[in-house]
């Protein structure tokens, strides 16, 4: 029977806020299209949705230093993509 196992985020940082888009408010969710890679690096291959004002570029500044487990399957790790949430809220 096939062992397989997701990719497992260990340590996602908080991305930063621009100074622009703090003082517009802009909050909401980045979304990006990423590759996990074996080797334990990410790699973003593009912004599915994005936010404008500096942000998307923070999420992907945030999201290289994401440390994750790689996917396994069959006592392998492999590469795999997914999706990342990148959320920027402004604290009051």
């Amino acid at each position: 029977k096939a062992h397989s196992a997701p990719v497992e985020i260990l340590f996602k940082p908080r991305p930063a806020y621009t100074p622009e888009a703090r003082r517009l408010e802009v909050e909401g969710e980045v979304l990006l299209e990423a590759l996990f890679a074996a080797s334990g690096r990410v790699q973003v291959l593009r912004v599915v949705r994005g936010l404008g004002h500096g942000l998307d570029e923070n999420a992907v500044l945030a999201a290289h230093r994401i440390r994750f487990r790689p996917a396994e399957q069959d006592g392998r790790r492999i590469d795999s993509t997914a999706t990342i949430h990148v959320t920027f809220q402004l604290a009051y």
